[in-house]
């Protein structure tokens, strides 16, 4: 494990490793959840960034819905009710999912407990949702998450959090046992011991060839690099396609440099955009401003979705896995983890 970078030194130092000096480096660490300075965000929120972060809050729905089922006060002090934060795709894919497991598996797990009862409220601290979108696409997300009784609350700023309730900045409290945090990341720790000065969200600035301007030698990829796209000078959202082609860049770049070959700066190729709210509703905004909503957006997120999976044994079970779903209207998937 990397413990630390000597940039002027050209060296990288390790957990139980002797020093290694290079030629060439490059930060693709990731980034790291950013909670904004909110009081007891970092102790009491649920981020759902990785598959660790989404077997916890998993087991604490869980928890909370079987101690609500032989305690049905606990409801009313919001035992049930989730508050998600962001309304980015993270946020908004987590609350329509949400409320497909409140309204739909739970109903046969829970009999004794009224899905009206369980509330799902999505704040986002700007004046609208999906903001990188358009605006039928913002109007069809908002119509769908109404069907599937997502509350939402725009404009609206988290204060502090605790394992009960969620303060805005408006003075208004929520009653919620689960705060779920889909408002943003910030570049890896690492990167801030670095001396550098970093981009908003401690990103690292880098230039048209990925690579950090004081360090030439380094470059940085993916969610921690701060990248402006040549075509709308505009800094690039941490998604993806943006770490998969910034790091394809920087490989190519450095084996160019390496056989004497001329160089090109990166120019990101923007394929659109996508996300799904729940059964049978997605949004799509391909490259050129044309939009797709609802289940012929959900085809498409299906079939790039298999695309992208690693082998043909994992597309298999995908398939499987929505299949299923869709016959039995039960919503799961076979993963791998860890025990």
């Amino acid at each position: 494990m990397v413990t630390a970078v000597d940039l002027d030194a050209r060296e990288a130092h390790f957990r139980e490793l002797e020093p290694l000096t290079y030629d060439y480096l490059v930060f693709g660490l990731g980034a790291e959840v950013n909670f904004f300075g909110v009081d007891g965000a970092p102790e009491h929120a649920f981020p759902l960034y990785t598959l660790a972060d989404a077997v916890r809050l998993k087991e604490h729905v869980l928890q909370n819905w079987e101690a609500a089922d032989r305690n049905p006060d606990r409801i009313d002090d919001g035992a049930l009710n989730i508050v998600v934060v962001g309304g980015g795709p993270t946020g908004i894919e987590t609350a329509g999912a949400l409320a497909e497991l409140y309204h739909g598996v739970f109903t046969k797990d829970y009999p004794d407990v009224e899905p009206e009862q369980a509330r799902i409220t999505l704040v986002e601290a700007g004046p609208e949702l999906f903001p990188m979108f358009k605006p039928d696409i913002r109007e069809y997300t908002e119509e769908a998450l109404a069907k599937r009784s997502v509350e939402v609350l725009t404009g609206e700023v988290v204060e502090s959090i605790t394992p009960l309730r969620v303060r805005l900045k408006s003075g208004t409290e929520l009653k919620a046992h689960t705060l779920v945090w889909g408002a943003g990341l910030q570049g890896n720790q690492l990167v801030q011991s670095l001396g550098l000065g970093l981009e908003k969200g401690n990103r690292i600035g880098v230039d048209a060839e990925l690579r950090i301007p004081s360090h030439p030698e380094v470059y940085a990829v993916g969610d921690v690099a701060a990248i402006t796209d040549q075509k709308t000078d505009q800094v690039l959202p941490q998604l993806g396609s943006v770490a998969m082609q910034s790091g394809e860049h920087a490989g190519e770049t450095i084996a160019r440099k390496v056989s004497g070959k001329e160089t090109k700066p990166f120019k990101y190729r923007d394929k659109g955009t996508m996300a799904t709210i729940g059964r049978g509703a997605a949004v799509v905004q391909m490259l050129g401003g044309r939009t797709m909503k609802g289940k012929t957006a959900s085809v498409a997120w299906g079939t790039v979705h298999l695309a992208l999976l690693p082998t043909n044994e994992d597309r298999a079970k995908a398939v499987v896995d929505w299949a299923g779903a869709g016959l039995t209207h039960q919503r799961g998937a076979r993963i791998t983890v860890e025990t």
